[in-house]
């Protein structure tokens, strides 16, 4: 790798830091970050160091390593970020090393992780507290140590020692397993792992190393699940916030393909860059049937393991969330990069007959990353400034920490009613003396106050600043409660921000 490549590596992890770090400050918490992240100060604090009263259905790695940092940091947001973000920057490089150790090819290895580090749907979700963002570092790491194990090329004719083999299937075991402990859609990298270990040509030994590294982490995991409440739970509690597992019915599948083609393209939030690679598709399909060396054979297992994790997606009724497709932003680095440099290759001869084009890898490094700040400038900032309609934005608590601030002083026995927010206040509420009381439907509140709100203790309503709050104002005022404005957040775009009542 020359010195000019790890100049430009070094430059794209630093404009990566800089795109990334607003959304870590400044983002407010998702419902799922807010209760991830009360998991992690029950730990902190060591109220409920084993999550034992919680239900949970992740793995925990995440949250033992949020509660490292909240000591050191105190009660802030970003400080359940901070893991995330550094993952997120260690994965810059992490995708760069494995395109060199597949490809050998510096223009592969930049454009990989030019294409990751300009990725609006990367750069929102990197300062998150969500889980995908540790699982997604992680399962490159692996990646990285099992093509690590190559097998002996024409300038390399003596084999790598079986020792330093060895420990790289060993780290990739532990790596493995540390993802799958990071959440268990891990595993669907399972195949991509063996795919490519067989391509580098792992033999009995280094499958057994492997397995040395993940089965002590796998049974830490299962440990810590048994230690808990005596039984294996995590995975059926994860499958029934699902609503199950199932094949998508007949009649969902269209719906389904045009809700997830709206979460792929914030890949790239840039309908010219999307139209662009869809009219050079062609060519590279092309190019991937009919060589046969080895960088078209991983270039091939790629390709393969992207659509099929798109199909997997697709087929089997889980919910559209665009989360899921962060963990597959490296792969697809990968694939553009690949993608980009063939279709210029290819193209290069042709066009040279009439106009002499500076195509070579050395203009590439630097025209692509251009090409994509130029198109994508617009999806960028509004990334950096978290207001893509994503799961990590800017206005994702509906104003929750602005409504706990008017709590912060509410005496010992104070009631908050709520229906729409109740693992926003697991969080904003963890040192407060508010009791949290979810209410179905507007009649059990009512009733509620009925049997309980002649004491002396005060009892608030949260409400969202939209048309869904008037069926509780009319049963309210049916039944003779007034409501007090105490405090009022805003919203963001369409997203309607949530109204403080005290009930009088």
């Amino acid at each position: 790798m020359s010195r000019q490549s790890q100049a430009l590596l070094v430059m794209l992890i630093l404009i990566a830091a800089a795109l990334r770090t607003n959304g870590m400050l400044f983002n407010t918490f998702h419902s799922d970050e807010a209760l991830f992240s009360s998991w992690s100060r029950l730990i902190a604090v060591l109220r409920d160091p084993l999550l034992q009263d919680q239900l949970i259905d992740k793995p925990p790695l995440l949250f033992y390593l949020q509660a490292l940092f909240y000591p050191l940091m105190g009660p802030v947001m970003w400080a359940a970020r901070l893991p995330n973000y550094i993952a997120s920057l260690l994965l810059i490089p992490l995708t760069a090393v494995l395109a060199w150790r597949m490809y050998r090819d510096e223009s592969t290895m930049i454009l990989a992780a030019g294409f990751l580090v300009f990725s609006p749907l990367a750069i929102q979700y990197s300062g998150s507290a969500f889980i995908d963002p540790l699982m997604t570092c992680l399962i490159v790491a692996t990646l990285v140590m099992v093509v690590s194990c190559r097998p002996p090329t024409r300038s390399h004719s003596r084999k790598e020692p079986r020792a330093r083999k060895g420990r790289r299937a060993l780290v990739a075991g532990v790596l493995f397993g540390l993802a799958v402990a990071s959440k268990y859609q891990a595993w669907l990298f399972a195949p991509l792992v063996f795919g490519l270990a067989h391509a580098n040509e792992w033999r009995k030994g280094e499958w057994f190393r492997w397995l040395t590294g993940f089965l002590p982490m796998f049974g830490l995991l299962l440990a810590w699940e048994l230690g808990r409440g005596g039984q294996f739970s995590l995975l059926e509690n994860q499958l029934q916030s699902y609503g199950g597992v199932r094949l998508a019915w007949s009649w969902e599948l269209w719906p389904r393909l045009e809700a997830w083609a709206g979460q792929w393209t914030h890949v790239l939030e840039s309908p010219v860059l999307e139209f662009l690679l869809l009219l050079a598709l062609p060519p590279f399909i092309a190019l991937l049937i009919e060589q046969h060396d080895r960088p078209a054979a991983l270039d091939r297992l790629l390709v393969l393991f992207v659509f099929a994790y798109f199909l997997v997606h697709w087929f089997i009724a889980v919910p559209v969330w665009d989360r899921y497709v962060l963990p597959i932003l490296p792969l697809l680095g990968l694939v553009m990069a690949r993608f980009v440099w063939r279709v210029a290759s290819y193209v290069r001869p042709t066009v040279s007959e009439y106009i002499e084009l500076p195509l070579g890898s050395k203009h590439l490094v630097i025209l692509i990353p251009l090409i994509l700040i130029f198109f994508q400038a617009a999806g960028i900032v509004d990334a950096y400034n978290g207001n893509l309609p994503l799961g990590a934005r800017r206005a994702a608590d509906h104003g929750a920490a602005e409504i706990s601030e008017a709590l912060k002083d509410a005496p010992y026995g104070t009631v908050l009613y709520d229906h729409w927010y109740s693992w926003q206040w697991r969080y904003h509420l963890f040192d407060m003396k508010v009791f949290v009381s979810w209410f179905p439907d507007p009649a059990a509140l009512v009733e509620d106050l009925q049997v309980f709100g002649a004491d002396k203790h005060p009892r608030y309503v949260v409400l969202p600043d939209s048309a869904a709050a008037r069926p509780v104002f009319r049963a309210l005022n049916d039944a003779q409660f007034d409501l007090q404005r105490i405090a009022q957040a805003a919203g963001q775009g369409d997203e309607p921000g949530m109204v403080l009542y005290q009930v009088q």
